[in-house]
């Protein structure tokens, strides 16, 4: 049963006011509360969370690229400077965020105060970011976008750090963590529909991906969608954390600590696995990312109702892999499934661009080869992200028992700076090689003017989406082999952490 914010009559604060168990449950009461299972509303509800930045990424790593350099002019340099600069300054300020969570004393606890902080500015900046006004020069103009990215990226950063964090905290369970990881899929599926038919069923249908009216509203229909999701997750949990560990007495944050906080998480051999993984996944996913819309648009020269269709088959897969990974988990460990799901993720990027250069399938197989790519990528994608996530949180329980802290916040905010950086490297050099390739942009590559784009740069650009971020996530996986913590290790861990609270529980008596 779950720890509700009631007054516990019993127990009183140095004051002799009574305490709120919801709010600031005793250390051993959320020990015992996270060993009872989650109920079914708070999974929803926490799950909804993971809409903010699935939305907010669709747009941002998805849309923004094409809307910066065909719809208003940027060149690929710009834009991939732009992209790359604020995910790389934001990946920064992540740990700091982390840092500042996993210390902040509140009645409200650690994460939650915020995430609420978090919630509108995410939406103010994302609206601006797609309402580049009208006029501007090239100067200004890039200007503009740094700003209003910069914003929205952190922004971002302090609702997303602090509720992966959460994540981690409502359960000591080794399988119901990735329980917890699984119903945030489940809403990354739900966004990804609302996100898809927003974009590509509404406001860009036609030709609407070239016109720059287009993208305001859509931004500013994507930020309802974050309101609801940010504010059902946020209040929503509020009753569940009493579960949650609380910062030590005496805690604060200060530069100096950040600094040996982070040194200290890199001591430990599972974070670093998982950091390097990470980084290297989220180039290939970030260069990708970046150029999906023009190899859509030019190499395979999809409509937008063909573009709709392979967005909605995406979730096919991640729920797939969502059942997927429930079973393999009772098989094998998390670090094979979370392998699994990385080598489907690079076929797909490989195979389609390979079978048409190579000639093998014609453009009336295009779609279909596309559809079962999309469809592998979803399910690895999802089998990867519940394994890999719930591996972190493990990892942050074996970080307690070798350094006796809880550094949750910090963790995931390292695996997310490792994400963010990376990812916006992969941006900036997916982007820089339209230029590279002398691919055109702003007026030179309007609907009007697509024959005239010469065939290799067509090829060129294929290459650069497809085999060529391939190559980022074959090495992703062979550096995952650098995790070894097994279900057994784990379960002899949390015996020990038992065994030491108790201990620590019966000395303050």
């Amino acid at each position: 049963m779950l720890i509700s914010a009631e007054v516990n009559e019993s127990a009183a604060d140095d004051d002799g006011r009574p305490i709120l168990e919801g709010a600031m449950a005793p250390p051993e009461g959320a020990h015992q509360a996270r060993r009872s299972k989650l109920g079914l509303g708070v999974l929803t509800l926490y799950g909804s969370g993971a809409a903010v930045e699935n939305i907010t990424t669709y747009g941002v790593g998805g849309l923004l690229p094409f809307y910066l350099t065909i719809v208003c002019g940027l060149s690929g340099t710009e834009a991939g400077i732009a992209t790359g600069l604020t995910l790389v300054v934001d990946s920064i300020f992540d740990p700091a965020v982390g840092s500042l969570s996993d210390n902040t004393r509140s009645r409200h606890g650690r994460r939650h105060p915020f995430m609420l902080a978090g919630i509108l500015p995410t939406v103010i900046a994302y609206g601006l970011l797609f309402s580049v006004p009208k006029g501007l020069g090239g100067g200004l103009e890039f200007l503009y976008v740094l700003g209003a990215l910069f914003a929205a990226r952190i922004a971002i950063s302090i609702f997303q750090v602090p509720y992966f964090a959460l994540g981690a905290e409502l359960s000591e369970d080794y399988a119901e963590r990735s329980t917890i990881v699984a119903w945030r899929v489940v809403f990354t599926v739900l966004a990804t529909f609302i996100a898809v038919f927003l974009s590509w069923g509404l406001f860009l249908k036609g030709n609407g991906r070239f016109v720059a009216s287009a993208y305001s509203p859509l931004a500013w229909s994507f930020g309802g969608v974050v309101i609801v999701a940010a504010l059902l997750s946020t209040i929503g949990t509020l009753r569940a954390r009493g579960r949650l560990h609380s910062a030590a007495d005496g805690a604060r944050f200060s530069v100096a600590q950040f600094l040996r906080e982070a040194m200290e998480v890199l001591r430990n051999r599972s974070f670093r696995s998982l950091f390097f993984t990470c980084l290297i996944l989220f180039a290939a996913l970030g260069a990708a990312g970046a150029l999906t819309v023009h190899a859509n648009t030019f190499f395979w020269k999809l409509s937008s109702g063909q573009i709709a269709s392979l967005g909605y088959l995406s979730p096919v897969g991640v729920l797939i892999g969502v059942f997927g990974a429930a079973l393999l988990a009772r098989m094998i460990e998390k670090r094979w499934i979370a392998m699994l799901g990385l080598a489907l993720i690079g076929v797909a990027q490989v195979a389609p661009v390979s079978l048409r250069l190579g000639h093998i399938i014609g453009p009336s197989l295009y779609l279909p080869t596309l559809a079962l790519a999309t469809v592998l990528g979803g399910l690895g994608g999802s089998v990867a992200t519940i394994s890999f996530q719930s591996m972190m949180a493990d990892a942050a329980d074996e970080h307690e028992h070798l350094f006796g802290a809880r550094r949750e916040g910090l963790y995931f905010a390292g695996i997310t700076l490792s994400a963010k950086a990376s990812s916006g490297l992969g941006a900036l050099i997916g982007l820089v090689a339209l230029d590279v390739i002398h691919f055109p942009h702003g007026e030179g590559a309007t609907p009007g003017k697509l024959a005239a784009i010469p065939p290799e740069i067509i090829r060129n650009l294929g290459i650069t989406y497809g085999p060529g971020a391939a190559l980022f996530t074959a090495v992703s996986v062979i550096i995952l082999l650098g995790y070894k913590l097994t279900k057994e290790d784990h379960t002899r861990i949390l015996g020990d952490l038992k065994q030491r609270r108790a201990g620590a529980s019966s000395t303050a008596g």
